[in-house]
């Protein structure tokens, strides 16, 4: 949930490159998984960029395993 509200906090402060880096370092699979789910269901301006980020960390995150 606090990676949410960080998120949803810089969205709403249009601040996209704070949005998305506290989504790069993240390392909770389900907090990114249901980030992903709310932005995707959302149509808040500049979302996509952080969906970006998003994905992209899940991506690293299963190369680890």
């Amino acid at each position: 949930m606090g990676l949410t509200v960080t998120v949803l906090e810089d969205l709403g402060a249009r601040n996209l490159q704070a949005a998305a880096q506290a989504a790069l370092q993240e390392n909770n699979a389900i907090a990114l998984i249901e980030l992903l789910e709310m932005l995707w269901s959302c149509d808040l301006q500049g979302a996509g960029t952080v969906i970006d980020a998003v994905l992209q960390r899940l991506q690293q995150l299963r190369a680890t395993r």
